[in-house]
């Protein structure tokens, strides 16, 4: 990491935002998606009754897709064990969409402030200000 802040200090400007958008493409967004896809199938596998596996022949798979049913799991398999399995699952995949969206906005943002200069540097950057008249409370400056 200081590797990167040593260099990302001695370059221009357009080079930084080149260097984010290289960073939201080729960093952010794959192990993003990787994640997804583990977090998919997370769900996907345990959604689906019967189990079907790779080493069943065609028609004992035909066979088991006639039974089909969703199974969504509520109710933890230990007595005092975790009750949200389901929800824990859709979370993660929630959390990801999110993390993705993230990476498009930053790539997005870096390439907005490349192409406008310098000038815009901050500019896309929501900051939160205090309004006129309005004051901070102790400890919060």
């Amino acid at each position: 990491m200081c590797g990167v802040d040593l260099v990302y200090a001695g370059v221009s400007y357009r080079v930084k935002r080149m260097i984010d958008m290289f960073g939201a493409l080729f960093f952010m967004l794959p192990v993003a998606m990787l994640t997804w896809m583990y977090a998919w199938f997370f769900l996907w596998r345990h959604l689906i009754t019967p189990k079907v596996s790779a080493s069943d022949a065609l028609d004992r798979m035909l066979m088991k897709s006639r039974i089909v049913k969703w199974n969504v799991e509520t109710v933890s398999f230990s007595a005092n064990g975790f009750n949200g399995y389901f929800l824990f699952k859709i979370l993660i995949l929630s959390f990801l969409c999110l993390v993705i969206l993230q990476a498009l906005a930053f790539f997005y943002r870096s390439y907005l402030e490349m192409i406008e200069g310098e000038d815009s540097e901050g500019k896309y950057l929501d900051r939160d200000t205090l309004g006129e008249g309005e004051e901070a409370y102790e400890g919060t400056h």
